[in-house]
């Protein structure tokens, strides 16, 4: 089965995919690149986080974190816990989940650790409520634009904006099945006229390529 994974991926998730049996590549469809971050406002309520590209810079600044930090998946959760911080961690599904809980706190200001490309689910969900919005900036990505040389039988992806960079420049057969990370890229690959999808049930990359393995949609492939 020729697999296609269109991020870089831990070493623990590589060398689960490999005791399997996949044949797979990496071509990354974003170029990610941090943002030098040298200060962050202290005045906030509560830290929104909801990629794991804004680690760096959330790490480097965990020492003045608020009494409550909210974010996306467990991984991030995880990974401050691990600093000692002494906030109170929520982690989230999705970002609609989130802005439930923040519209039923008493928060007025968020600091919102982001990319200089991101959905605008924060926003548009807290638009009606006096909550204000500040934004950390701690990446920059760019469409890669791969071209791609063999076609695959699985394409993992992991936003919409990844879809949009390998929809460029290549075309895909009807039977090549995009693996996505949550809802939001899945619908953006129907919007697309790409219907072929599996969702994980979850936004991590474990998650999405264990539910993917586990479900045995392979088979007709290593067979």
């Amino acid at each position: 089965m020729n697999t296609l994974i269109t991020k870089k991926l831990s070493s623990s998730n590589l060398d689960l995919i490999k005791s399997w049996g996949w044949h797979y590549d990496v071509i990354e469809a974003l170029n990610i690149a941090p943002v030098e971050v040298k200060s962050v406002p202290q005045a906030s309520d509560a830290w929104i986080i909801s990629s794991r590209n804004s680690w760096h810079t959330v790490q480097t600044f965990s020492h003045l974190a608020p009494g409550a930090i909210y974010c996306i998946g467990n991984w991030m959760s995880d990974e401050l816990k691990k600093t000692g911080v002494k906030s109170e961690i929520k982690c989230f599904e999705n970002m609609q989940a989130l802005v439930r809980e923040v519209s039923h706190q008493n928060i007025r200001h968020l600091l919102y650790f982001c990319g200089d490309h991101h959905r605008d689910e924060l926003e548009m969900g807290l638009k009606d409520s006096p909550v204000t919005i500040e934004k950390v900036i701690t990446h920059e990505s760019k469409l890669a634009f791969p071209s791609l040389e063999k076609a695959y039988h699985v394409i993992f992806v992991f936003s919409p904006r990844s879809v949009e960079s390998l929809m460029k420049n290549n075309v895909f057969s009807d039977e090549t099945i995009f693996a996505c990370i949550g809802p939001m890229t899945a619908a953006y690959l129907h919007e697309h006229g790409i219907v072929n999808t599996f969702c994980a049930s979850y936004p991590d990359s474990k998650v999405l390529i264990t539910e993917f393995h586990d479900r045995k949609i392979i088979q007709n492939f290593l067979n």
